[in-house]
C-alpha cells in the first residue's frame, strides 16, 4: 500500500489553520509507501508545530490517524451513468495500486484546555537562590519594562545578563523552542548546579506564569587527570627506540562566573615524562593553557546578525608549550587564537577560528644533529615555525531522531599561510619577518556509526585526513607539512598495537633505523584509520559498572610521494595499500565511576607492515625482516600487545 490522501480534519478552525500551513513540511507524501513509524513522526512534527503556537498542553496523545482504504466516491447517488463508469474506471486502476487515505484528527473526549492557545504570563527569577534559601525571600527585586522580575538574594549576576539569556518574554504567545532554548541557554553557561522551572496556568487570561530557580555551582573548580602508555614487547622496544612507559597529568582550574556574567576562565597545567625505566628519562613535556570564554558573541556585528547564532560563544586562548627529547632536540610554543563556537540546532555545532598565532622555536641536540647527516629533510619537518591562518570545524549528528542506532559526523580544516604568504612572500625569504612561515592546507573527516543494544553496543569509525605543503621565499622543494601539524599514529586513541608517533610511514623503516634506532617519532601528511570496537557489560561493584571491550584498528600514515625516492615506500600508493596497511586487534577493561571512566587496552599488532621480505643487507635493517609480505602475524611480533591507559573512550 502507498499513501493516496492525507487530510487534516480538526474541528479547530485555529488548528485547522495551522495544520493546512505547513503541508510544505509534511513528512507523508502521495505515492509513498505506507509505514507506520512515518505516521508517528508526523504526529510528532503536527505536535511540535502546534505547540509553538501557543498550544502548551497539546501532545502526541492528542491526535489520531485514521486509514480508510475503501472507494467511497463510488457511493455517491446522484453520479450519471457516464460519470459513475468513469470512476469505476479509476476504482479498477487503483485496485492494482492499492492507496490508503490518512485521516489526522483530534481525539475525543480529551482535556480541552489542551486545544487552548496560551501567552506568557509573569516571569519571576531566582538567579542565585541556594538549598539553604527560603522561598519566600524577596530581597533585591528587580523589575523592568520587559516584565521580568529578577529576585536576587546574593548579588551573584548580572541582572541584565540573566534577563539576555530569556527568551520567554511576557504578553508573547507561548512556543515550546523558546521554552527549550531558555532551559538550554542556562544549562549550557555552566554557572549553575541545578535550574528549576515551575508553571502556573491562569485558565482566565490563558496564561503560563513562570518561576525559574537557579542554583549556582561553585565558582572555582579543580581537577586532576591522569593517562598513559606501555609497550610490553622488549622486542619492540629495541625497535622504536624510544620510551617503554609514558605518563602524563593534567591539572585544571576553572573559574565559573567572571564579572558576575558567567563568563569561564580556565588554567591548565599538562605535565609529561617518557622514559624506559625510573633511573632514565628520556622526554619531559609541560604546558600551560590559558582560555577565556564569553557565553555570547563578541563582534562587531548587528542583534540581528547574532540572532543567527544560537547557544554562542567567544573563546579567547594563550597557551605555551615546553618539550624535551632529550639529546634530541628542545621544543618551545606559543599559541594564541580567537575563536567562536556555536549551536544552530540540537544536532549540529560549529567552531570557528578566524585568528590562530603559533610560533615554534626548535633548538636540536646532538643525536639529532647526527641524524641530519642521513636524512638532510629533517631540516625542513623539524625546524622554527610560524603559523597565521584560520581553522573550523562542523560536527553534526545525522540521525537525531534514532538512539538505537547513531551516525554521528565531523569535518575540520586548517591553514596557515595562504593569503598572508601570498601577499608577503617577499618577507617569507631567508632573514625576512615572515621566514620560518609555514604554508599549508590540511582537512580531515571522521564518520561514526553506532549500534546500541540493552547491555552492550557496536562502534565504528572511519577516519581520513591529508595535508598540502606550499613553497614559501626560504623552503623549497619537496616540502611536508610542519611536524606539529602533521598526522600520526598509535597510542591509546589511533592504532592502539602501537605506543603513540611509531607506526609508519607506510612500510618504510628510515625512521626507526637512523641513529641506531633511537628517533622512531613518525609524522607525515595523510592518514587512513577505521577502528570496530564491541562494548559490553561486565559486572557491577560498589555502585560502579567493570566493561569489557574487544576492538580491532587498521590504517597508517604517509607522505605524499616518496620524497624524491628519498624514503622508500612512504608515499601513498593505491597499489601498496594491502601492504601499507596495519591491523591491530585486542581487548581491554574499563571502570566506570559515571563521572569519569579508566580504560585499559592490550594492543596486539597482528600486521605490521615494516616487515617484509626485502629488508636484507643490513643488520639494523634486517630486524625488520619476515618471509611474510606486509608483515601478517610477524614472529615475536604480532603476540607481545602494547599496554594503553588512558581517561575516557577513544573516540
Amino acid at each position: 500500500y502507498t499513501f493516496d490522501t492525507v487530510i487534516y480534519v480538526f474541528p479547530d478552525s485555529t488548528l485547522q489553520a495551522i495544520a493546512s500551513e505547513s503541508t510544505k513540511t509534511a513528512l507523508l507524501k502521495k505515492g509513498s509507501a505506507f509505514d507506520y513509524s512515518a505516521i508517528d513522526k508526523e504526529i510528532s512534527r503536527l505536535t511540535d508545530i502546534f505547540q509553538n503556537q501557543g498550544y502548551q498542553k497539546i501532545s502526541k496523545e492528542d491526535i489520531i490517524a485514521e486509514v480508510d482504504t475503501n472507494y467511497t466516491e463510488l457511493l455517491d447517488a446522484t453520479l450519471d451513468p457516464f460519470e459513475y463508469a468513469s470512476r469505476m474506471a479509476k476504482a479498477s486502476l487503483k485496485s492494482k495500486q492499492p492507496g490508503v487515505d490518512l485521516y489526522l484528527r483530534l481525539r475525543a473526549n480529551r482535556d480541552s484546555s489542551h486545544f487552548i492557545s496560551y501567552t506568557i504570563g509573569e516571569l519571576l527569577v531566582y538567579p542565585d537562590q541556594k538549598a539553604e534559601d527560603a522561598d519566600s525571600t524577596r530581597s533585591n527585586a528587580n523589575k523592568d519594562s520587559s516584565g521580568i522580575t529578577i529576585l536576587s538574594l546574593h548579588n551573584t549576576f548580572d541582572d541584565n545578563f540573566i534577563r539576555s539569556n530569556i527568551l520567554l518574554q511576557p504578553g508573547a504567545v507561548y512556543t515550546r523552542d523558546n521554552y527549550s532554548k531558555t532551559l538550554n541557554n542556562f544549562n549550557k553557561l555552566g554557572a549553575w548546579q541545578n535550574i528549576n522551572v515551575s508553571s502556573e496556568t491562569d485558565e482566565k487570561k490563558k496564561e503560563i506564569n513562570y518561576t525559574l530557580k537557579l542554583q549556582p555551582a561553585k565558582k572555582q573548580f579543580f581537577s586532576i587527570d591522569l593517562e598513559g602508555s606501555s609497550i610490553i614487547n622488549t622486542s619492540q622496544l629495541i625497535q622504536v627506540g624510544s620510551g617503554r612507559v609514558g605518563l602524563a597529568t593534567n591539572f585544571t582550574l576553572r573559574n565559573r562566573n567572571i564579572g558576575k556574567r558567567a563568563i569561564q576562565l580556565e588554567n591548565n597545567l599538562r605535565t609529561g615524562i617518557e622514559f624506559n625505566n625510573f633511573k632514565k628519562i628520556l622526554s619531559g613535556e609541560v604546558t600551560l593553557t590559558n582560555r577565556l570564554t564569553f557565553p555570547w558573541l563578541v563582534a562587531p556585528v548587528g542583534k540581528k546578525f547574532k540572532s543567527y547564532f544560537q547557544q554562542a560563544k567567544t573563546v579567547a586562548s594563550a597557551d605555551y608549550s615546553y618539550i624535551d627529547r632529550f639529546r634530541f632536540f628542545q621544543l618551545k610554543t606559543f599559541n594564541t587564537f580567537l575563536g567562536y563556537e556555536w549551536k544552530p540546532n540540537p544536532y549540529t555545532s560549529w567552531q570557528f577560528r578566524p585568528i590562530n598565532f603559533e610560533n615554534t622555536r626548535f633548538k636540536a641536540d646532538s643525536l639529532f644533529l647526527e641524524s641530519i647527516s642521513n636524512f638532510p629533510l629533517l631540516l625542513y619537518t623539524y625546524n622554527n615555525g610560524l603559523i597565521i591562518g584560520m581553522n573550523a570545524m562542523f560536527n553534526r549528528n545525522l540521525t537525531p531522531n534514532n538512539t538505537k542506532k547513531i551516525n554521528l559526523l565531523k569535518i575540520y580544516a586548517e591553514e596557515s599561510g595562504l593569503v598572508t604568504g601570498a601577499l608577503l612572500y617577499n618577507q617569507t625569504k631567508e632573514g625576512k619577518t615572515l621566514a620560518d612561515l609555514f604554508r599549508f592546507f590540511k582537512m580531515d573527516i571522521e564518520f561514526k556509526h553506532i549500534i546500541s543494544h540493552n547491555k552492550s553496543s557496536l562502534h565504528l569509525r572511519a577516519y581520513a585526513g591529508a595535508g598540502l605543503a606550499l613553497t614559501t621565499g626560504s623552503k623549497k622543494g619537496e616540502v611536508t607539512l610542519p611536524f606539529f601539524k602533521s598526522f600520526i599514529a598509535g597510542g591509546p586513541n589511533s592504532m592502539r598495537g602501537w605506543a603513540i608517533r611509531k607506526l609508519g610511514i607506510g612500510s618504510n623503516v628510515f625512521y626507526d633505523t637512523v641513529a641506531a634506532g633511537t628517533f622512531s617519532d613518525k609524522y607525515a601528511d595523510m592518514q587512513l584509520e577505521g577502528n570496530i570496537e564491541y562494548r559490553f557489560n561486565l559486572f557491577q561493584f560498589y555502585g560502579f559498572w567493570m566493561r569489557g571491550a574487544a576492538f580491532t584498528d587498521i590504517g597508517n600514515i604517509w607522505f605524499r610521494n616518496d620524497l624524491n625516492n628519498t624514503l622508500k615506500n612512504a608515499g601513498f600508493r593505491l597499489d601498496r595499500l594491502g601492504k601499507d596497511i596495519a591491523v591491530a586487534s585486542g581487548f581491554g577493561a574499563r571502570v566506570d565511576f559515571s563521572y569519569f571512566l579508566l580504560r585499559f587496552d592490550l594492543g596486539f599488532p597482528i600486521k605490521d607492515p615494516r616487515y617484509g621480505p626485502d629488508n636484507k643487507g643490513n643488520a639494523n635493517i634486517e630486524r625488520f625482516y619476515s618471509t611474510s609480505s606486509g608483515g601478517w602475524f610477524v614472529n615475536n611480533v604480532w603476540n607481545k600487545p602494547t599496554f594503553q591507559f588512558a581517561i575516557g573512550y577513544p573516540f
